[in-house]
């Protein structure tokens, strides 16, 4: 009895700080759910830990000078890669050579980032988190494009790519939780991510798919005839038809992800890279 009496005591203990914080940490509107059925507790897909090819060919460029840099884009006919950081900078360093450049700030919090359709001398498409989806010009002004869809204004705009015809696509993460609160968004295990589309033809904004779970990169694939986007909490990314027969569908491109997705870019190469856990994809494109 006192062996059981010291186990309750024990487990208390434990339990007393996670009761305490939950009642008095509760966000207004916060209503948690159970991870979805199609959510997988199987065996994860198998990756190698390192890329012996990435990393014989990789080098440290602008170290200690770009905060939190989240996505890339490479302008090869300029030599710039460009990144965004958590001081609302949107960088750019010089490759080769490795100097960085204040470039351009967006006042917010840029995540994604893509050339535009007429590549880098048209400006940088910029997914900023806390305002939406932006570009920058050559000349460094910052136009907001988008922040609003179906009467729901963007809380956390994440990734984005363009198809060579122009049309930009993107992600917002949630439009319940913003950057701050993102973590709020994952332990409430509920759908509020979309994946958009913006024509800058005809400035329409549309909402492609809903209720994804923290809805995150895309990448265009190199037919433009689909793309690539990721839901981080369900560690999986699919496939979204935008041309063909399959127009308007999806499907699954692969799950059970040993990490939680992110960002991701098509390599040329027949090859996705995806980055939050340094796993590399290998996709029929």
């Amino acid at each position: 009895m006192a062996a059981g009496l010291a186990f309750l005591k024990a487990v208390a203990l434990v339990l007393a700080p996670v009761v305490l914080a939950a009642a008095l940490y509760s966000p207004r509107g916060f209503s948690p759910a159970p991870m979805p059925p199609e959510y997988s507790y199987g065996p994860d897909a198998s990756a190698p830990r390192h890329e012996a090819r990435a990393l014989a060919r990789s080098e440290r460029v602008g170290e200690g000078r770009l905060p939190g840099p989240e996505d890339l884009a490479y302008d090869a006919a300029g030599g710039w890669l460009y990144t965004g950081c958590t001081d609302g900078w949107v960088r750019r360093v010089s490759v080769p050579g490795g100097d960085v450049e204040d470039w351009a700030r967006t006042g917010g919090r840029p995540l994604g980032v893509a050339l535009a359709a007429d590549g880098g001398g048209g400006g940088l498409i910029v997914a900023d988190a806390d305002i939406g989806l932006l570009k920058v010009t050559p000349e460094r002004k910052v136009e907001l494009l988008t922040d609003t869809a179906e009467g729901l204004k963007f809380k956390l705009t994440d990734g984005v790519d363009v198809a060579a015809y122009g049309t930009i696509y993107f992600t917002d993460a949630s439009y319940k939780y913003n950057l701050d609160s993102h973590m709020t968004d994952i332990l409430e295990a509920r759908p509020h991510g979309r994946l958009m589309s913006f024509d800058p033809a005809t400035g329409r904004t549309a909402v492609l798919a809903r209720g994804l779970y923290f809805a995150n990169g895309v990448a265009v694939s190199p037919d433009q005839a689909s793309l690539i986007y990721c839901e981080t909490v369900m560690r999986r990314c699919s496939r979204y038809h935008i041309a063909g027969d399959k127009k308007g569908t999806v499907e699954k491109f692969i799950d059970n992800l040993p990490g939680f997705p992110d960002n991701i870019r098509y390599d040329g190469e027949g090859r996705y890279w995806q980055w939050r856990r340094a796993v590399l994809l290998s996709g029929t494109c």
